[in-house]
């Protein structure tokens, strides 16, 4: 049962989006054309997760997009002796130039209310400023449908101190334009 619920969200998240991240129209980019995806991803069994990440931009010029992406994050771990639950949200704002049709640089700032449970088990919210930046490719799924992958270096990440396991960051998504 539960490599069925795992494998049936593993082809809902790739017919959606795999992680969090942003959208963009492969197809006409004119100035003023405003476009639309996000992120949905979910794994369920010991370590319940849910990711939704609804986004919206705008094409400033054909090469320059920009927009705003919101976050909702609940994880729900029960392989300790008590289960742990934790919920973060924040949003991210983006720009994208493409200096060629299918390939982009990207810079995102990011703003993360992260929750996390101390070693005696007591609930806690650390927020967290990040500056990412890196490029991607498009690809055209037809009409004004297309898809993206994006490798990005968190500039602003402490192994010390980070809701991440790592400053690397790697997103593929699905995006609408119109």
């Amino acid at each position: 049962m539960k490599t069925t619920v795992v494998l049936s969200t593993m082809l809902l998240a790739l017919s959606g989006v795999a992680s969090a991240g942003v959208g963009i129209n492969a197809g006409s980019n004119a100035a003023g054309e405003i476009f639309y995806g996000g992120s949905l991803g979910a794994s369920f069994g010991e370590v319940d997760y849910i990711d939704v990440a609804p986004m919206v931009g705008l094409h400033v010029t054909p090469e320059l997009s920009v927009g705003v992406s919101l976050l909702y994050r609940h994880v729900n771990d029960s392989r300790g002796s008590k289960t742990l639950k934790t919920n973060d949200y924040g949003g991210t704002l983006f720009a994208r130039y493409h200096f060629v049709p299918s390939i982009f640089l990207e810079a995102d700032y990011e703003y993360l209310d992260h929750e996390f449970y101390r070693s005696d088990l007591t609930k806690d919210r650390k927020q967290f400023d990040s500056v990412l930046a890196g490029g991607g490719i498009t690809s055209s799924l037809g009409g004004n449908v297309s898809s993206y992958l994006s490798v990005l270096y968190n500039f602003s990440y402490d192994e010390a101190d980070s809701p991440y396991a790592d400053p690397w960051t790697v997103r593929f998504g699905i995006g609408v334009g119109f």
